[in-house]
């Protein structure tokens, strides 16, 4: 999908109940907007109760149906352990609701042609590829065969097969895992930034929160689990100034 600067991006990032999306879908200017997945199982920190943030995932959904062509909600590790029994059985994250297993099984199952797990944008001469929590040039490769080509469309294929669901179940040592390094839905801003750049991409991902909710852009990736919207041309307008700098300081 092509977009430039009349035509932009809005991008949500890790919802986990909170409200802060829906300011952002009625007033801010844009042409598409996806969220980067992870809407229930809130922080008990935070105050919001599961069963409240399982309501404002049905508001989210509703505004999908409402916006099918305009909407794309991905799938975070968080959603996945609710999706998929198979998923759940290997890597079912800390803050999965018993209670809510049921509730929110049916709601992702029957409304499973919303949901995506990629999202490809092209902005001016920048090639993004929008995920949960990016794609790691190790766990490509090792998943290859499986995979095909690096495409949002090979990548939204894996829910459909149990050997591309086994693939999102990789987590690495640095979430408390076994594997070399986590999955599209599970690695680490760490992981995806030390694991080396994927050639002609530019990867926005959510995930991993910093501890003052910083945004955090370099030339290649940029990790936006930041509790507010933003759109995607601010997001290249910083990553180029960042190229521009490095590329004056080489």
């Amino acid at each position: 999908m092509n977009f430039d600067i009349n035509n932009d991006l809005l991008i949500i990032p890790d919802v986990h109940g909170r409200t802060f999306w829906r300011y952002a879908v009625e007033n801010m200017k844009y042409s598409h907007v996806v969220f980067l997945g992870d809407y229930i199982d809130p922080y008990p920190q935070e105050g919001i109760r599961p069963v409240e943030a399982f309501k404002m995932l049905i508001e989210i959904v509703n505004f999908a149906k409402d916006n099918p062509d305009t909407c794309t909600l991905l799938l975070g590790n968080h959603d996945m352990h609710y999706m998929s029994a198979d998923y759940a059985s290997k890597a079912t994250g800390s803050r999965f609701s018993y209670a809510l297993e049921e509730a929110a099984n049916c709601l992702f199952c029957e409304n499973e042609e919303l949901f995506s797990l990629a999202f490809e944008a092209d902005f001016g001469p920048w090639h993004c590829l929008l995920t949960h929590a990016g794609i790691t040039k190790q766990w490509y490769l090792q998943h290859r065969d499986i995979i095909g080509d690096l495409t949002a469309e090979n990548l939204n294929k894996l829910t459909q097969s149990k050997e591309g669901i086994d693939t999102l179940t990789d987590i690495g040592m640095i979430r408390g895992g076994f594997s070399p390094t986590g999955s599209m839905v599970w690695a680490d801003y760490d992981e995806v930034v030390r694991n080396g750049r994927l050639p002609g991409i530019y990867q926005i991902f959510g995930h991993t929160q910093s501890v003052d909710r910083r945004v955090r852009i370099t030339r290649h990736v940029a990790c936006v689990d930041c509790q507010k919207p933003l759109m995607l041309s601010e997001v290249l307008a910083v990553a180029a100034k960042v190229r521009r700098n490095f590329t004056r300081s080489s």
